[in-house]
């Protein structure tokens, strides 16, 4: 993330999304040194792989950001890949992969531990024994339905809803 980003997301002036990348800098050298290695390693070799081999082969004019972010999203995708493969392993089958999370339906409290914890392995062994947070965002009761909060997302899932009701793809609900 570039300053005028952190400073559209803090909702501050590019000055102090600035100065906190600054600070943010010299409290850290040892990972910006890393990160900036990434990248050079990666323009030298014309690709860049996550730690299962996943590779991203470079272009002949890559987007530097690209390969600032792919050490993070490549192998977030390698622990959303795994976890899934480890559930449904485990009998457990995902209904859906969700950005970086995984929506699925459990019968107990018990197979929701299970998930958490095959998802917590799945991140100690992507990351190299670092651990990572499992979080638990929403419980859905039956017969309910995962929603996307955000109000753009209300307004595509009422569209979509309006479009089948007027072609008649939706059945009318009984009157009480």
């Amino acid at each position: 993330m570039r300053v005028p980003s952190l400073a559209r997301g803090l909702d501050r002036h590019p000055i102090i999304a600035s100065n906190f990348m600054e600070r943010h800098r010299r409290a850290h050298p040892q990972f910006w040194a890393w990160r900036d290695n990434v990248v050079q390693k990666a323009m030298l070799a014309r690709r860049i792989e996550t730690v299962f081999g996943w590779p991203l082969h470079l272009t002949t004019s890559p987007n530097q950001r690209t390969l600032y972010n792919f050490p993070m999203q490549g192998n977030g995708a390698e622990m959303l890949r795994l976890a899934a493969v480890r559930l449904c392993d485990a009998g457990i089958v995902p209904c859906m992969l969700i950005h970086d999370g995984i929506l699925l339906e459990a019968n107990n409290d018990d197979q929701i531990a299970h998930a958490i914890e095959i998802m917590r392995k799945a991140a100690l062994d992507v990351c190299n024994g670092l651990e990572i947070g499992v979080d638990v965002d929403q419980r859905l009761e039956r017969g309910a339905r995962y929603q996307d909060k955000r109000p753009i997302a209300r307004q595509m899932w009422a569209t979509i809803m309006g479009v089948l009701d007027a072609v008649r793809a939706i059945p009318k609900k009984a009157s009480a």
